[in-house]
């Protein structure tokens, strides 16, 4: 285990990644597979307004960061320097300095580690300097079965180390961003706890099993087939999180496809879905995907002028028949629904505030966060 290690959540990653890059930091990561470790460096690199060099440690040896020596032929007197590797820039080679991503550093080759130390500090290989600005290195936690060994003490004091752990929030607002399917992300705010399941302890053949990455993959899946039956999808989604999960969200699927008829009259005619004796679950996949259609046509992006008006009006008319129905929903079938589909930009950018039914549940939303909602 890491012994003394502060320990955040990728909310509060995101902040670090980003005070790191900006200020030309080292900072190492230390957190369980597929929690998104290296998707939010990336992330990171593109809001502060850096180009990234990804580097994975695992499959390096010493000549591939070091470079190979080769004879100076430019010198009266034989000497030989280091070829540098073509990913790492010279210095002055580039408009703007890079962000070196270095993926997997746990399982680097103990020679690597020694080099590493010289890139760390003085952002340079064998005396060369390099167009480096700042370095994010990641790991997995020693005890994943992940083939991980110790890291050069020497290296670690040379960064902040943090241990990065999951939360459920700040993946619900990455994902909705990312446009992560919304059936996937409503499933998840339903049941938080299956976000990540480590594998059993003592289990070295659990390959599939609930991860950030393992639920983003499976909802890409989905995506690529949107007309298949609920057992071909279910089929998908175990594949990447493991069979007994996947059970449960194939009845969350089941629940979408009783809905999928009511939700087209909902969003062409305003017409509200006939839901008397139903569970909550199934009202609340309506609802997800309900807003959900305002989001589709929300992130449509019709380039003359005389087609923008026509969506202005086609996102207006979506927007008002869904939530007619959505405004009268329990407050936290409402906040689970927007939180899974709609971003505070797209709401901004469309001008959602300016149609009643919406702010009339956006209102109702707020007072209930505020505690306000009797």
């Amino acid at each position: 285990m890491l012994t003394g290690i502060q320990q955040i959540d990728q909310g509060t990653l995101m902040q670090m990644l980003r005070f790191y890059i900006k200020n030309g930091g080292n900072l190492m990561t230390f957190g369980p597979a597929g929690i998104g470790k290296t998707e939010m460096a990336m992330q990171a690199c593109e809001l502060e307004g850096y180009d990234f060099v990804y580097l994975n440690l695992s499959v390096l040896e010493a000549p591939d960061l070091m470079g190979l020596p080769v004879v100076d032929e430019r010198s009266d007197v034989k000497r030989s320097e280091y070829a540098l590797p073509k990913m790492l820039p010279p210095r002055g080679s580039l408009d703007k300095p890079i962000v070196l991503l270095v993926d997997e550093a746990d399982k680097a080759k103990p020679e690597l580690q020694n080099p590493m130390l010289e890139l760390f500090q003085f952002r340079s290989v064998n005396g060369t300097k390099l167009d480096i600005h700042a370095v994010v290195a990641t790991g997995n936690l020693p005890d994943e079965n992940a083939f991980s060994q110790s890291m050069s003490h020497a290296l670690m004091n040379r960064c902040g180390v943090y241990r990065v752990t999951h939360a459920f929030d700040p993946w619900q607002e990455w994902a909705v961003t990312a446009n992560v399917n919304p059936l996937v992300i409503g499933f998840l705010s339903s049941n938080p706890e299956f976000l990540l399941q480590p594998p059993p302890d003592g289990d070295d053949t659990a390959y599939c099993h609930p991860s950030p990455r393992a639920w983003t993959l499976a909802a890409h899946d989905m995506d690529a087939a949107p007309d298949a039956d609920v057992n071909f999808q279910t089929l998908l989604v175990s594949a990447r999180v493991g069979q007994p999960v996947a059970v449960k969200f194939q009845v969350w699927l089941e629940h979408y496809r009783f809905v999928e008829p009511m939700i087209r009259a909902l969003v062409e005619k305003g017409e509200a879905p006939n839901l008397r004796d139903s569970t909550l679950d199934r009202i609340f996949v309506c609802a997800i995907s309900g807003v959900e259609a305002i989001a589709r046509e929300c992130r449509k992006t019709p380039t003359e002028a005389k087609a923008k008006k026509a969506q202005q009006e086609r996102i207006r008319k979506v927007t008002e028949n869904v939530m007619n129905w959505v405004k009268d929903l329990p407050s936290e079938i409402q906040i689970g629904a927007l939180k899974s589909t709609l971003t505070m930009d797209i709401i901004k950018e469309n001008s959602l505030f300016t149609i009643k039914p919406f702010m009339s549940a956006y209102v109702k939303i707020r007072k209930a966060m505020q505690g306000e909602d009797k």
